[in-house]
């Protein structure tokens, strides 16, 4: 590890903002993972004899296809020092080969724009990828169309969002959201409640609603509380019962982040939709809790990036919006049906919490 913190070292003296964790198991793992359990995360380093010269960490985790379990893995931060000495630019390459002679089924999520230094990396190597549907909901559409640093990039949209904004068109569509949230709460048909962990009764959620997903990750009690850990407050998770019998409906984990001069969002307070499990039924509901939970915790725009498509149908049905999406899924090229033609992407639960996919927005 000593020799991972001189890589990171050599790429911030050459400018580089990149940087490999120091701690590579998953934010609960030393609490809640049991001895054996498949759900871990570890590094995996090139070295020369002298330094670390690329280094990628590995989330070991299990995904169901059509039934069967297979064991997987999902790559964050794939690193080199090629980047800033191009003495070292084949060591991602070899790194990366390795993996995949070691562990054939890998996918990771981000990527970025197609001319971004990750979309082109992943792309170059054949990986099969495509964009996982953006959406978002404008809670203080004012704030939104002043605030949102995407639309004061374009000059036509920087115009048209002030002439929204002080037309009072944000004013009357924000009316009209809280509005909707208002009667969604009382014609719901389900309860919620925050939690502090995940208990069996999301394993028996998971176990449950498996069936009607033909894709989906592990999403049992144990893996939840490794990846989500109780003691990170930073995740607000609920547990939503249907009000008629009390039966569990399923789980949804919300976050927020009060952004500063950020790219994307400006100084927005973002909320998003990080995760969640139940059957394509009661999706819209867990939807609909979360996008409440997250308005009621001063969330100017709430965003989520959903894949299947019973979580797409109950986005829209909520009241949130389609965008351009630059989060994509990447899957190597021995990586099952994932991205074939056999398995579309629509067939896939794939959510913004998977992987590595909120490291910007917690």
């Amino acid at each position: 590890m000593a020799a991972v913190a001189r890589f990171n070292d050599r790429l911030k003296a050459a400018g580089r903002k990149e940087e490999m964790l120091l701690n590579p198991a998953l934010p609960g793992e030393a609490q809640y993972r049991p001895q054996g359990f498949p759900v871990y995360r570890r590094m995996i380093i090139a070295e020369d004899g002298q330094e670390v010269r690329a280094a990628m960490l590995l989330c070991h985790q299990n995904i169901h296809i059509y039934g069967k379990k297979h064991d997987f893995c999902w790559t964050k931060l794939p690193l080199s020092e090629g980047i800033v000495n191009q003495r070292y630019a084949l060591a991602i390459i070899q790194l990366i080969k390795k993996t995949v002679d070691i562990h054939p089924f890998l996918m990771g999520v981000g990527g970025g724009t197609p001319d971004s230094d990750g979309f082109r990396f992943f792309s170059r190597l054949k990986w099969r990828y495509q964009a996982i549907p953006f959406f978002f909901y404008p809670v203080h559409l004012t704030k939104v169309l002043l605030g949102l640093q995407y639309l004061k990039n374009n000059f036509r949209l920087r115009i048209m969002a002030k002439i929204g904004a002080w037309s009072g068109l944000g004013i009357a569509v924000s009316s009209a959201l809280v509005l909707h949230r208002y009667l969604s709460k009382k014609l719901s048909k389900y309860d919620d409640t925050v939690i502090d962990s995940f208990g069996d009764w999301a394993s028996d959620v998971f176990l449950k609603s498996l069936p009607y997903y033909p894709v989906a990750i592990r999403s049992d009690a144990v893996t939840l509380n490794i990846v989500y850990p109780p003691d990170d407050h930073r995740y607000v998770r609920i547990r939503v019962r249907r009000k008629s019998t009390q039966q569990d409906a399923g789980w949804i984990v919300v976050a927020t982040k009060q952004m500063q001069d950020n790219h994307y969002f400006g100084n927005l307070k973002v909320g998003t939709l990080v995760d969640g499990f139940g059957q394509p039924e009661d999706v819209a509901g867990l939807i609909s809790v979360g996008i409440k939970r997250l308005a009621e915790m001063g969330a100017d725009i709430i965003v989520a990036n959903f894949s299947h498509s019973a979580w797409k149908d109950a986005c829209r049905r909520s009241g949130m919006l389609s965008g351009p999406s630059n989060f994509n899924l990447f899957v190597s090229p021995l990586g099952g049906p994932i991205l074939e033609e056999s398995c579309p992407l629509h067939c896939l639960h794939i959510a913004r919490g998977h992987s590595d996919g909120m490291d910007n927005l917690i």
